[in-house]
């Protein structure tokens, strides 16, 4: 399928609209105002015809456009080019130039500006809820030890068929993540290279 990339410069014009669609994507959607600007044969600088595109962003890059971008803010906006025909209430037609954008970022000739990444909150309840007591553990033991305990057994962690697993490293607790040892003092010893 032939699709139409475009990168235009501009400025917001209103300030960004987040909404979620019927099936959960987030998206915000802008106006830029993109006007060229050229030296007449005397040399002095004057405004072409001013350009308008509605820019659609989805996701992750939406959320940021919704967080990063305001009005009169100068933009670089690269993505897919549809022009799209509609007719209005009078029965007269008008088109317009609609980005769906792949990337947007300030445009940096006109001031800086200071990049953060953005967290992706996409944590699972149940299974964090389902972590927790394993966490609780070994933050405890961390705190109650002097040194380097990753790998030794817990006292009173339970060692039957049950609650682990067997490995090439020995024995697993499924519930806590601990190496279990099978025999007495075999925590001290050091693996020997062969």
């Amino acid at each position: 399928m032939n699709e139409t990339e475009v990168t235009v410069g501009g400025r917001v014009v209103a300030d960004p609209e987040h909404r979620t669609t019927r099936g959960g994507v987030q998206f915000t959607t802008f106006r830029i105002a993109s006007t060229v600007r050229r030296r007449t044969r005397e040399g002095v600088w004057v405004d072409g015809p001013t350009s308008f595109y509605n820019v659609a962003t989805y996701r992750a890059l939406g959320a940021n456009s919704h967080e990063s971008l305001g009005k009169g803010d100068p933009v670089v906006v690269h993505g897919r080019l549809t022009i799209n025909d509609w007719q209005r209430s009078d029965n007269s037609w008008g088109s317009s130039a609609d980005i769906e954008a792949l990337s947007v970022g300030h445009d940096l000739t006109y001031g800086t500006t200071e990049y953060s990444k953005a967290s992706r909150g996409g944590v699972d309840p149940e299974a964090l809820a389902a972590s927790q007591p394993g966490y609780d553990r070994m933050t405890t033991r961390i705190a109650e030890s002097e040194e380097q305990t990753w790998g030794t057994p817990h006292p009173g962690s339970e060692s039957g068929a049950e609650s682990s697993q067997q490995t090439s490293s020995g024995r697993v607790d499924v519930t806590t993540g601990e190496v279990l040892d099978e025999h007495e003092g075999a925590a001290d010893e050091v693996p020997q290279p062969v």
